[in-house]
């Protein structure tokens, strides 16, 4: 994986929130992207509570969501991470399902997201799951 590394000082109080998008494949008109946002500021060294810190808004704001994973899901000598998987019905013609995922490293929260539709999950989620590996090694038993 190839990216561009810079540093920046930030006046006053400004914060860096880093947030970065992969673009994936298009799958029957649906475009996937991996969007990880990076949490310098954390108030918690629980993967657990962080997550839920992250899932409850999340939650609030959608209609009916079918919950199909919530659990934490550290692999033994890996990353504090924590797994929430729902599917959700936006509108009639649209069913999507979205991974998120919740990891600790190096003080440091990562938030990573990829929707999918019920056809790329089963064709995508291994891809996922390796490019988070790649991203924050230790995570997932690939």
């Amino acid at each position: 994986m190839s990216g561009i590394d810079f540093n920046i000082e930030l006046p006053g109080e400004w914060q860096d929130q880093s947030s970065y998008s992969f673009m994936g494949p298009e799958i029957d008109g649906f475009v996937h992207e991996i969007n990880v946002n990076v949490d310098r500021f954390l108030q918690t060294d629980e993967v657990e509570e962080y997550a839920r810190e992250k899932i409850s808004p999340i939650v609030q704001s959608m209609n009916s969501i079918d919950v199909l994973k919530d659990q934490e899901i550290t692999v033994e000598g890996g990353n504090p991470a924590y797994e929430f998987i729902f599917k959700w019905i936006p509108a009639d013609d649209i069913r999507e399902i979205h991974n998120y995922l919740f990891v600790l490293k190096d003080q440091l929260g990562f938030m990573a997201l990829i929707r999918f539709n019920r056809k790329s999950y089963r064709m995508l989620k291994g891809q996922f799951k390796e490019v988070i590996d790649r991203i924050l090694p230790g995570t997932y038993n690939v």
